[in-house]
């Protein structure tokens, strides 16, 4: 980062902000700058892997390869994953990627959770949908007017080893386009009012992720977590404990663990009031 913004400062203020990288996957001429351009040598890693959470900090110069890379021993990748292997995250999301996933996960941005931007102050922001929103709705296809990704924090999905394919035939553009629409996949969403799933996400065929519902409930002021914990505790009073786990797909002894704890000051009242109407 320190390298970033150094060579960021020496840039003359009439000169046209550029990448100091020695290959691109632009396919048409550019005029030649005697301007220094950004040093990105420091940003080309995979920061962290969350197989938890299916979630990767990645570096803006990361490129997909290194990213699938990193991501596929836990059996998750990127949702949108360019067939270019020297396409970087940074490039995908700030200059309109696509693939042929596309179709089911939308565009490479619609899966960024939060960025750290260099704007043309020179300084770094986070920008995510809870802070400074505004750059972060606007930022992705921007083409650089508002700046470079320096690092992001994508959404992973599940991947087996084997994609298998099937190919249809079709004779006409009508009856193409009317499959396309009929897909019940591709119907599921929020774009579309008559969707009936209870979180449709923004991309076709895709549920909002369980992280972005935490931080949209924390942004409203529900802790997820104290919540949860609240929740399970009061069910667990209602139905039985190894009943739920089998259900819920816990471990027993986490249900009965909240079972206690949820009926732990009932137990108490019900003690003094039995102390109460016999005394000693």
């Amino acid at each position: 980062m320190r390298r970033l913004i150094a060579s960021y400062r020496v840039i003359p203020r009439a000169a046209t902000v550029r990448l100091a990288k020695p290959t691109s996957n632009l396919f048409r001429a550019r005029a030649k700058r005697d301007a220094p351009g950004l040093d990105t040598s420091g940003l080309t890693d995979v920061i962290r892997v969350d197989p938890g959470a299916r979630t990767a900090d990645v570096a803006g110069m990361c490129t997909y390869d290194d990213l699938v890379t990193a991501t596929l021993p836990y059996g998750l990748s990127p949702l949108v994953v360019p067939q270019l292997k020297t396409i970087t995250l940074g490039g995908a999301v700030t200059g309109l990627g696509i693939e042929s996933a596309s179709f089911r996960n939308g565009l490479p941005h619609e899966s960024v959770l939060e960025m750290d931007i260099l704007t043309g102050a020179g300084e770094v922001i986070t920008a995510s949908p809870n802070q400074h929103q505004d750059l972060f709705r606007g930022f992705p296809n921007s083409y650089g007017t508002l700046g470079y990704s320096v690092r992001l924090k994508i959404e992973l999905e599940t991947v087996k080893p084997f994609v298998a394919l099937r190919h249809i035939r079709f004779h006409s553009l009508d009856d193409l386009v009317a499959a396309v629409r009929n897909s019940v996949v591709n119907r599921q969403t929020a774009s579309n009012a008559k969707s009936d799933w209870v979180f449709p996400g923004y991309m076709p065929g895709r549920h909002l992720s369980a992280n972005h519902v935490r931080l949209r409930l924390k942004a409203l002021g529900f802790p997820s977590l104290s919540t949860r914990i609240g929740t399970w505790q009061t069910i667990t009073q209602t139905s039985p404990p190894p009943v739920l786990a089998d259900a819920l797909g816990l471990h027993p002894q986490t249900a009965i663990r909240h079972a206690q704890r949820g009926s732990g000051q009932y137990g108490a009242y019900v003690a003094d009031r039995r102390d109460a109407d016999n005394p000693e």
